[in-house]
């Protein structure tokens, strides 16, 4: 968590899933449900109306930290909002195993309009206070019910692909590489390569026991796709009749704007702009540690590192013993 509490929280991260989904309780194609995205897309072209969707949402807890923390009556529960209706809906959920809770959220159509934020949170009592927030998941779900695909507009399309195969001539140069970031047109690529020993199975593995080796590797190629995102945007910057850099607009303006804060936290960022471009053109020396830095931020390199190295040494103690 990223706020300061005057208590303990919980320093592992709380994990959200969304398993299965259900419109007027009939299943949709699971393809309807990215995990890579965190978006459910509920608005299928031969169901345009409909009453009420149900998600079926796990969440995972620190276990070990969870049982050895300073609290007690550990609770969790889904909160569904949507900032344009004013919906926002608490749904606990029920302990399944030590460190799991699972659940069902429903979200009735008449009450929103565009898409609704899923999130988890975990309270309990600490110092004697009962339902003191203690966690809460990083990332948000995005619920679309108008998307017909689970893709957001600004986010990058992930494939799975043998790099030395026969449909994938032109990746054929980076045959021995784990992943290739392709960031062109109107939707940037993330190729996975299948042919790269142990990525898969990792990636796409559901073993709790795998997790934080899981984390680190995705960290890993989410900073290098931050990077790489940042760098092609910049380079292709549109410029008015004064030379002076404008916003692109897509996920080039939303890259932007996400990344300029921690590239150069000091400047607005209309001049921070202004100034990446400056900088590009060889004005600043420390661009390529301030871009890798800020990828690194968006990543989450240094919590899912450190909870791989904590996992790692707690194995190899175990080991020991």
């Amino acid at each position: 968590m990223k706020r300061l509490f005057p208590y303990a929280v919980l320093a592992g991260e709380v994990g959200l899933e969304v398993l299965r989904a259900r419109l007027d309780d009939v299943p949709i194609e699971f393809s309807m449900i990215s995990a890579a995205q965190r978006t459910v897309a509920l608005h299928e072209v031969e169901r345009e109306r409909w009453g009420t969707a149900t998600l079926t949402v796990r969440v995972r807890l620190p276990k070990r930290e969870l049982a050895d923390g300073p609290w007690t009556n550990v609770a969790c529960a889904a909160i569904v909002s949507e900032r344009r209706t004013n919906v926002r809906a608490h749904v606990p959920l029920e302990q399944d195993e030590p460190g799991v809770w699972l659940g069902e959220v429903t979200l009735h159509r008449e009450r929103h309009v565009n898409k609704a934020e899923l999130i988890a949170q975990v309270s309990a009592t600490v110092d004697e206070i009962d339902s003191r927030l203690i966690g809460r998941s990083e990332a948000s779900w995005t619920i679309d019910l108008l998307a017909t695909t689970p893709t957001k507009k600004d986010g990058i399309r992930t494939e799975w692909v043998d790099f030395g195969g026969e449909g994938a001539v032109h990746l054929d140069l980076f045959r021995s590489d784990p992943w290739f970031v392709e960031a062109v047109g109107e939707e940037p690529t993330l190729y996975l390569n299948k042919r790269f020993e142990g990525i898969e199975a990792i990636l796409r593995s559901d073993r709790a026991v795998d997790r934080p080796a899981q984390n680190a590797l995705a960290s890993q190629i989410a900073q290098e796709v931050w990077t790489v995102l940042f760098t092609s945007v910049i380079r292709g910057l549109p410029k008015d009749d004064q030379g002076r850099p404008e916003w692109p607009g897509g996920w080039q303006e939303s890259t932007l704007r996400k990344m300029l804060p921690d590239v150069l936290p000091d400047y607005s960022l209309t001049d921070a702009l202004a100034e990446i471009v400056a900088r590009e053109d060889g004005a600043g020396g420390d661009l390529h540690a301030r871009v890798a830095h800020a990828a690194a931020v968006q990543a989450r390199r240094t919590r899912h590192l450190g909870n791989f190295l904590r996992a790692f040494r707690r194995k190899a103690q175990e080991e020991e013993q």
